[in-house]
């Protein structure tokens, strides 16, 4: 994955996923993949032509995932900015995550797209294990499967291009 830049008092940050990692840990992998993504594919999307600044870029979504939410706060700071909003309206269609949904507004200045991950993007057995595994069933089982999950879930977001998985709406 290519690194993200990004404008903070006049100068431009590079930041690659390591430092994501760094800031985050490894236990929400596919959530962290995920936030970054979708912050790179809104840059590449809005501001193809400059690096937009963090206080530019403003973040909704329906999944209150602790990796997306850390991926988004890295890169533009937009929680401690209060920038960052869990929202609980969606558009019909847009598929449920291990919570809420994989529903996202980003903004960058004035323009805003609204995406959703397309059904089946993240499997049904991805969803009910981590479900599971959040209702505090924890066999050792159950911990290797999700964990599994978890990063082949990662592998996958790093290596596809983000626009294959995910559904505009206006």
């Amino acid at each position: 994955m290519k690194d993200i830049r990004v404008r903070q008092d006049g100068e431009v940050l590079q930041i690659p996923f390591s430092a994501c990692v760094l800031y985050h840990g490894q236990d929400s992998i596919g959530g962290l993949v995920l936030g970054y993504r979708l912050i790179q594919w809104a840059i590449d999307e809005m501001s193809p032509s400059r690096v937009p600044g963090r206080e530019e870029i403003v973040f909704k979504t329906a999944f209150p995932g602790p990796g997306l939410r850390d991926a988004v706060e890295m890169l533009t700071r937009a929680v401690s900015r209060g920038a960052y909003e869990v929202i609980t309206e969606v558009p019909a269609g847009a598929p449920e995550g291990v919570y809420g949904h994989l529903y996202f507004e980003i903004s960058i200045g004035e323009q805003t797209r609204r995406v959703s991950l397309v059904p089946g993007a993240v499997s049904d057995d991805f969803i009910q294990t981590g479900r599971a595994y959040k209702r505090q069933e924890h066999t050792p089982e159950l911990l290797k499967h999700w964990t599994e999950l978890k990063q082949g879930l990662a592998k996958t977001l790093q290596a596809i291009d983000i626009r294959t998985i995910l559904q505009t709406y206006e």
